[in-house]
């Protein structure tokens, strides 16, 4: 008897991975319809920029071709011409001005502008702000009054909160705005 070679090793101690279940291959599926339709609409809004982007290049040489211009502006009458001044003059008032003299009148350290509510149409102004005393307060009030732009503040509401450690004062006032245009 001639010696018989040993068997093979079976080292394999991995056990062979299950075949994906119905739930993985309908995943599977729905993520690539999912992808597919993204690509789809990326392709489509694409297409769509790129037409809107030779429409506006020719729109753009079509101008350029005439000149620069279309249909001269039509003079307005009368009625169109004194709401839009009216509108202009409202918007070029001096807003720099006021803000200055609202922030020199509360450069005092006690006290802090915290809200400002301003109707150009009217002249109107409502503060709002906190100061750690009531005298702060009135100095800040007559400091408005000697001011060039702002006209009768008057001190509306005031109230004394606790604030960190110290008691705070909380007022509003209204005014008048006398900007020039």
């Amino acid at each position: 008897m001639s010696p018989r070679p040993p068997p093979p090793l079976a080292l394999d101690r991995v056990a062979r991975r299950p075949w994906p279940s119905l739930l993985g291959w309908v995943l599977l599926a729905f993520g690539l319809s999912a992808a597919a339709g993204v690509l789809f609409e990326y392709l489509a809004l694409d297409a769509r920029l790129a037409d809107e982007t030779r429409l506006l290049a020719r729109a753009r040489r079509a101008v350029d071709a005439r000149g620069g211009g279309g249909v001269p502006p039509r003079p307005l009458a009368d009625g169109e011409i004194r709401p839009a001044l009216a509108v202009a003059g409202l918007l070029g008032r001096d807003w720099t001005g006021l803000l200055a003299e609202l922030e020199r009148a509360a450069d005092n350290p006690g006290v802090a502008l915290l809200e400002l509510e301003q109707d150009a149409a009217t002249g109107s102004l409502r503060l709002a702000g906190e100061a750690r005393t009531l005298s702060e307060v009135f100095a800040f009030v007559s400091r408005l009054e000697a001011g060039p732009r702002v006209r009768q503040p008057r001190l509306a509401a005031y109230a004394l909160r606790a604030g960190e450690g110290e008691p705070v004062v909380s007022f509003q006032l209204t005014a008048r705005w006398e900007a020039q245009p």
